[in-house]
């Protein structure tokens, strides 16, 4: 009896279509986040500009900026970090895909996918302006930095999504047992596809190249910044990386190997904080310390922050990496994002003074009486969460 020859994978295979492990992605994730503070003295955020962005549509029809308590005047895309990292997180993923040939439009095949995605969009944009922040800015960048409220929000952002995994099934497309009908390529037709794929994903770095030395001129740090963006949507898409199912997962599915990655990241980037958290954070100085207040509107802002996240398909992150990737549900619940913040802003704006900056900043150092007692505890505490996540995952899986 022959034995069965295995193919080796082409080096083209293992660079750029093979998929990278999650724990791979956490550390590279980690690294890009860090470098990026390195040059920009600011932490990586995602839902920021989205305001902006939209405040400046609306202006488009004669509506004045402030009535959503937006201020355009002085925004510059290539001035704002979080601009450049969003496009950045868009078009890394889609040249991720083009240079593995995998690089194609995921349609929307029922009402209730769009549904979803507006609904999503829309409670994610009030959530990120009412917690301050996304699961990015107001949880993965804050987290690391001994935030106190950064730890609440993750267990508002988890809670939401689990309600937004027992939501999902209505929103689930009925199944078919009809089978889509696909048009059969030849084996010349998927040697051009693929020709004409990698060929767009190099002609895609060529110009952020180009614009990086066009822009760099006016705004020295942007080129970084461009790289940093591409680098974090290639990473996300490569690995798979996705913060919305690493809260999502443990309960919707039992499984927790994103979650176990998501919280080895928090465990890299609490040390790579460490140094900076060290000699820049005065404890006798709480006006020196990181992070949002805690109080009621943090806590409502992460929950439906966490249900948002779960309906549209992806977090503030993981919306721009799947519309890179193809995905309408993703592109219509950027718009929906994009509105949710705007009208998000115009109500905490008007409410400001009595809910979003009521509370303290709490500081895990201030509260353990050092930097270093605070770094330990963390670490053992993100070390006890991967332990429960691994548990969970055997006990629900077998």
């Amino acid at each position: 009896m022959e034995e069965t020859k295995q193919i080796e994978p082409t080096l083209y295979d293992r660079l750029l279509k093979k998929e990278w492990s999650y724990y791979a992605g956490a550390v590279m994730i980690s690294i890009l986040a860090i470098t990026l503070f390195m040059f920009s003295g600011s932490t990586w955020g995602v839902s920021g500009p989205l305001t902006t962005w939209g405040a400046q549509f609306f202006a488009l029809f004669g509506v004045d900026p402030s009535v959503w308590g937006a201020n355009i005047a002085n925004y510059s895309f290539f001035g704002n970090t979080a601009s450049i990292t969003d496009f950045g997180l868009l078009f890394g993923a889609l040249i991720s895909c083009l240079l593995a040939a995998e690089w194609k439009i995921r349609k929307i095949k029922h009402w209730k996918q769009f549904l979803a995605g507006a609904l999503g969009g829309l409670l994610m944009g009030f959530g990120a302006r009412f917690a301050s922040g996304c699961n990015i800015g107001g949880l993965f960048s804050q987290l690391p930095r001994f935030s106190v409220a950064a730890w609440i929000f993750l267990l508002f952002v988890f809670l939401g999504a689990t309600v937004g995994g027992k939501l999902l099934k209505f929103f689930m497309p009925p199944t078919s047992n009809k089978r889509p009908v696909r048009k059969k390529l030849t084996a010349e037709q998927r040697k051009r596809n693929r020709q004409i794929q990698i060929g767009l994903g190099i002609a895609l770095i060529i110009i952020a190249l180009v614009v990086s030395l066009i822009v760099a001129p006016s705004y020295p740090n942007a080129p970084y910044f461009i790289v940093i963006g591409l680098g974090l949507g290639y990473v996300m898409q490569r690995s798979r990386f996705c913060f919305t199912a690493a809260y999502r997962d443990p309960t919707l599915t039992g499984e927790t190997k994103l979650t176990k990655a998501v919280i080895v990241a928090f465990a890299l980037c609490t040390i790579m904080f460490f140094g900076f958290q060290s000699s820049h954070v005065d404890l006798a100085d709480p006006s020196t310390y990181p992070g949002n207040p805690i109080n009621i509107s943090l806590v409502f802002g992460a929950f439906i922050f966490g249900v948002g996240a779960v309906l549209a398909g992806g977090c503030a992150s993981g919306t721009f990496v799947r519309i890179g990737e193809g995905y309408v549900q993703n592109l219509i619940a950027l718009v929906f994002f994009i509105f949710g913040s705007v009208f998000g802003n115009a109500i905490t704006s008007r409410i400001g003074g009595t809910f979003m900056t009521a509370g303290s900043k709490v500081y895990l150092p201030a509260v353990l009486g050092g930097h270093v007692p605070a770094l330990l505890v963390q670490l053992a505490a993100l070390l006890l969460l991967w332990i429960a996540a691994d548990r969970w995952e055997k006990r629900k899986r077998g």
